[in-house]
């Protein structure tokens, strides 16, 4: 045999995958991996301080899951309202091409006031008449784009309107939030915040 003819079948025996069935089998990994991540669950780093103490300025990895928001039992499918309290991933309305990590404060039809007399206080009023008060700077009290006009010496209310929600950071004092960019629309919800994963957490899990 010749020296061609046993470089040849070396060659056949040892050559790489064509590259189209390769190219299909990375497209589908990728496919799943976005799927998942869509629509099941996901992994997000949340830095900063304005959801202090809650989560970490430093950065912490959280699991974000849109299925919070989707009604498995309903034959529609239809997507829930995010409820008061709880902790989301959302679109930033000041920048679309960051995500901002908020607790939702106010859901639609809900009040938020507005009182500077008070050293510049909130308060969140539902349909029932119940709510607390929570102090703020009075810096950040400024909200005449989404204020609803009262008497002179009166608290201001916003209200939230339909297909929206009123997200504010844990850190009020350190937060840019609703308070600065009016209600947000439920559509750049992208998810509820499920669980803080601790490093302590991922070693176990690897160990």
């Amino acid at each position: 045999m010749s020296s061609f003819a046993r470089f040849q079948r070396t060659f056949q025996r040892f050559r790489p995958p064509p590259l189209i069935p390769t190219a299909v089998r990375t497209i589908q990994i990728l496919a799943t991996l976005h799927l998942v991540s869509s629509t099941l669950a996901e992994l997000r780093i949340c830095s900063g301080f304005s959801m202090l103490p809650t989560l970490s300025q430093h950065g912490d990895c959280v699991l974000v899951s849109p299925l919070s928001y989707w009604s498995l039992l309903s034959e529609s499918h239809k997507k829930t309202r995010p409820q008061r309290g709880d902790v989301v991933v959302a679109t930033s309305p000041m920048n679309p091409s960051q995500a901002v990590c908020k607790r939702v404060l106010g859901v639609e039809g809900d009040l938020i006031e507005i009182e500077p007399r008070r050293g510049g206080q909130r308060k969140w009023i539902d349909a029932g008449g119940h709510g607390f008060l929570v102090d703020i700077p009075d810096e950040e009290a400024a909200m005449d784009n989404v204020l609803v006009p009262q008497r002179h010496g009166e608290g201001q209310w916003v209200k939230v309107p339909k297909g929206h929600v009123w997200l504010v950071g844990d850190n009020l004092s350190n937060s840019t939030d609703s308070r600065k960019y009016g209600p947000v629309p439920i559509a750049m919800v992208k998810g509820k915040v499920l669980a803080r994963v601790s490093s302590a957490w991922a070693v176990d899990a690897l160990a």
